[in-house]
């Protein structure tokens, strides 16, 4: 008898194998990708955007980190490095699925998964209505904004731009503060 080489895990089976694990994986489509830690710079940047956000979507909005995961599907589990919801929780569950805004730090190794890959897949969401992009490497943030009737549109903000989220601007700077070489 053959056995598969990848097992692939219903919702149930992922949620529970991930409760007994330490390291994390998302849920791609049933299979369960190994997801890396990441660098001091990327924590950095993840942490800088996730006080943005929170001053950007008080209360009753909750900004979460990398330890949250988003339900896309039943067979998609992803972990954002922040996002923000706006909806009650129950805060003993380790996923949400209702997220208004996900943000990515772009890393090099996924990079193409998160840009590509990712992308598709928080666009999917009912609820969301942006998704950040955050490149490590240069100051570039890519806002893809959800519009009237379902459409997505891209924004580019460079270096001395203000990205446009909420109620107001916030300057590219500010996200990046000491990190990155302009």
């Amino acid at each position: 008898m053959h056995h598969p080489i990848l097992t692939q895990f219903t919702q149930d089976e992922y949620l529970r194998r991930e409760e007994s694990r330490t390291e994390k994986s998302e849920l791609h489509h049933g299979f369960a990708v190994a997801f890396a830690g990441g660098t001091i710079l990327h924590d950095q940047l993840a942490s800088r955007v996730r006080t943005i956000l929170a001053s950007l979507f008080p209360e009753p909005c909750l900004v979460f980190g990398s330890d949250v995961k988003v339900k896309v599907s039943a067979d998609m589990f992803l972990y954002p490095d922040v996002g923000v919801i706006c909806e009650p929780v129950d805060f003993a569950s380790v996923y949400v699925e209702l997220p208004r805004i996900v943000v990515e730090v772009l890393s090099p190794s996924t990079r193409g998964y998160d840009v590509i890959e990712k992308r598709a897949a928080y666009r999917s969401l009912p609820s969301l209505e942006a998704y950040l992009i955050v490149h490590y490497d240069i100051r570039r943030i890519e806002v893809d904004v959800r519009g009237f009737g379902g459409t997505w549109r891209t924004m580019l903000y460079h270096e001395h731009d203000d990205v446009l989220l909420g109620d107001r601007g916030t300057p590219v700077a500010e996200f990046y503060g000491p990190f990155v070489a302009p």
